[in-house]
């Protein structure tokens, strides 16, 4: 009776297993996104076409959507979302300053809670900050470790599917952040500070077109 009593309980309050589901939409700014532009490129487009789902276009331009987190988690295990690509840049070299177009790029910022009070670039900026990131792009198969030429060893590419993946699919990721964390920088991570996610085709005057949609923090 113990144990059918608990079930009831844990599906009425709901299961916590399932994550915490960070939305799009319906409109970008009421969930908690805003757009990040850079200084003489042309901004990129996101749009939120469902609560779940998001549109991005580069044509020659780039931008970052960012979301930071309200309450900073530094116990975060995993993340899951799905990604389409439907046109990409050609592949890059994603170390290279100036030469490091990719389709789309899910960014994971850590750092301490107090650096929240700067802004995305200049968070990004701090030499108390470090971001994770999973892309898609680049010239270098599934599973390389690229530096990031803006962030130098505070940030680290991991490629999980080339520029040359696959066209109008959706791709399922179910990435261990503590894990991947941990391998790239030597130690567990901090707080979890910020989501982001990015598109960039400035640099070949290329043209992307990919979605991402059930964005999920948490098991």
């Amino acid at each position: 009776m113990r144990h059918f009593t608990a079930l009831v309980l844990a599906l009425m309050l709901g299961n916590p297993a399932c994550g915490e589901s960070i939305n799009f939409g319906p409109d970008l700014a009421a969930a908690g996104w805003s757009v990040v532009t850079f200084p003489g490129v042309a901004p990129a487009t996101f749009k939120a076409t469902s609560a779940d789902t998001l549109d991005v276009v580069t044509d020659a331009a780039a931008g970052l959507l960012w979301h930071a987190i309200k309450e900073p988690k530094r116990a975060v295990g995993t993340a899951h979302w799905s990604w389409r690509v439907d046109r990409s840049v050609v592949p890059t070299d994603l170390s290279q300053r100036g030469n490091d177009d990719r389709a789309l790029a899910v960014y994971f910022v850590f750092g301490r809670k107090s650096d929240l009070a700067m802004g995305p670039m200049a968070l990004l900026s701090s030499s108390s900050v470090k971001a994770l990131v999973y892309v898609f792009g680049g010239d270098r198969p599934r599973g390389s470790i690229v530096p990031s030429p803006h962030m130098g060893q505070r940030g680290r590419f991991l490629i999980l599917w080339p520029a040359n993946g696959p066209r109008h699919q959706w791709l399922d990721e179910s990435i261990d952040i503590a894990v991947d964390y941990t391998r790239l920088f030597g130690h567990q991570p901090p707080d979890l500070l910020a989501i982001a996610i990015s598109s960039d085709s400035d640099d070949t005057r290329g043209r992307n077109h990919a979605l991402v949609r059930g964005l999920r923090i948490g098991d």
